[in-house]
């Protein structure tokens, strides 16, 4: 690496350091409305519009905003540099480089740049950025998202590699049942399913009793901005999933050993594993998705005859007990035509519901 090189790197970075000194605060109070008439103001400076008649307090406040785009906008250039000089494995500096990815990111500057800055650089320095990111909850819920997501993708390996080890000696913490289940590649459940093992692992994994809370929960959807019909941001039991499943791939592997390990990581990745014990929870969850691929498997089935009246006497118990209850009320209607039984079964659920409804709006 020459002089000369290092020379043109240093003043990257000092020129970043220039940009983070002169960069106006964020500022509070907000709102759509001011947002709105923000877009005029930067239509105007654009010159594609009339400027909006102000206060000095919004003049202040937009032209400070119009300033962070613009110290926003030489930033990303300037990591972008960085970033090709990390790809030709040409920085001399990678510790001071993700240092200052991590200030940019804190400050709201080319956030989503500095973070695959901190992607490309790797391990140590890039990770170590990206820890510090992912649990920081000062950084804006995008950004921190984003950096844990890069996190992942760099961590994911280790995570697969963890789970490919033999659980000799490990405490399992799904039933025998459950764990005699063969599996595909990738391991998800294989099919078809032999409906021998498929009742007795349904069996296996019903809970003794309705849960408090529907397990698994609803999936999650969001719209172009990475948001739901709430305007939240993706839930944090999403990314534990992945992180569960890396590390426990198939339910041979569900023990209590591997479940600490996941709780560890969460809490360095800075992820709500959600209320109650960790192990209990996800366990419960684990098996409602393996449930629920049975459930599937078996609603696949070329003679759902053959499967009465067991499999859907086990289909009503589940949504009875809120597990799988989806995937559970799903193979009844798939087996409807077919079976009368299913039609029956579904007839008996759907009365039940409709005269509880009945009762909470009855007047007391």
């Amino acid at each position: 690496m020459t002089e000369r090189a290092g020379r043109a790197e240093q003043s990257v970075l000092d020129a970043l350091a220039a940009v983070l000194g002169a960069v106006p605060p964020v500022g509070t109070g907000w709102t759509d409305g001011l947002w709105d008439l923000y877009e005029v103001y930067e239509e105007s400076r654009s010159g594609r519009g009339q400027p909006p008649d102000l206060t000095a307090g919004q003049s202040a406040r937009f032209a400070a905003q119009w300033r962070r785009q613009e110290l926003s906008g030489e930033a990303a250039g300037l990591v972008r540099e960085l970033r090709e000089r990390a790809e030709r494995a040409r920085l001399v500096a990678p510790a001071a480089a993700a240092g200052v990815a991590v200030r940019l990111v804190r400050a709201g500057l080319a956030a989503h740049e500095a973070v695959n800055l901190l992607s490309g650089l790797g391990v140590p320095h890039g990770e170590r950025g990206l820890l510090e990111l992912a649990r920081d909850r000062g950084v804006g819920e995008g950004d921190r998202l984003w950096a844990r997501e890069r996190l992942f993708a760099l961590r994911r390996e280790g995570y697969r590699a963890r789970g490919l080890l033999a659980v000799d000696g490990e405490e399992p913490l799904l039933p025998a049942a459950a764990r005699a289940l063969p599996t595909a590649a990738g391991g998800a459940l294989a099919v078809p399913v032999d409906a021998v093992r498929a009742r007795a692992a349904l069996e296996a994994l019903l809970p003794s009793a309705p849960l408090s809370a529907p397990e698994p929960p609803p999936e999650w959807t969001a719209g172009w901005d990475g948001l739901d019909d709430r305007d939240e941001y993706r839930p944090d039991w999403l990314e534990v999933r992945l992180l569960v499943r890396e590390l426990m791939p198939t339910a041979r592997e569900v023990t209590r050993e591997r479940m600490a390990g996941a709780e560890r990581e969460c809490v360095l990745l800075g992820l709500d594993g959600g209320e109650g014990d960790f192990a209990a929870l996800w366990t419960t969850r684990l098996a409602a998705w393996l449930a629920g691929e049975v459930f599937d498997a078996l609603s696949r089935d070329p003679d759902p005859s053959a499967l009465a009246p067991w499999s859907m006497d086990l289909a009503e118990q589940y949504v009875r007990r809120g597990m799988a209850a989806e995937d559970a009320h799903a193979f009844l209607c798939r087996t409807a035509d077919e079976v009368p039984y299913s039609r029956l079964v579904l007839l008996r659920l759907t009365t039940e519901t409709s005269q509880a409804s009945a009762s909470l709006d009855r007047p007391q």
